[in-house]
């Protein structure tokens, strides 16, 4: 199941990359968990945890009406169970400020018959929140 697990997580990446939220939303359960906070950080309209479908949806457009992507790089996969651990690169402009901020991250995904029903965030959430301010 594991390599099942990856192959659901690589199509979601690909779907965020290629714009495509639909098939994004289609892999994940209806109540998943999405979660992008960082802890003590500065306000930003994205710090907070999603909730379901509709929650994703929200941090999907909030993010594409608030930053534009310069990178988003994925760069290795590794499971264990249930979980799908995924590291990248993330570089974004914020549109309001034109100031830019850059990560490596990691990923955590929680699987549960073939859909996510869980995500977290580790990046530099304090280089992001600061992107936003003023």
């Amino acid at each position: 199941m594991s390599e099942a697990n990856v192959e659901v997580i690589r199509k979601i990446y690909a779907c965020f990359d290629n714009g495509d939220v639909a098939g994004f939303l289609e892999s994940m359960a209806d109540d998943i968990a999405f979660d992008h906070r960082g802890n003590e950080n500065p306000e930003s309209p994205i710090n907070k945890l999603f909730q379901g479908k509709d929650g994703v949806q929200e941090f999907v457009d909030t993010v594409l009406s608030t930053q534009d992507v310069l990178a988003h790089d994925v760069h290795d996969f590794f499971t264990s169970g249930d979980k799908v651990a995924v590291f990248g690169f993330y570089k974004g402009r914020v549109k309001a400020t034109g100031k830019e901020f850059a990560s490596n991250w990691a990923q955590i995904w929680t699987m549960k018959d073939g859909l996510a029903i869980a995500w977290k965030l580790y990046f530099n959430f304090t280089a992001e929140a600061l992107a936003y301010q003023q």
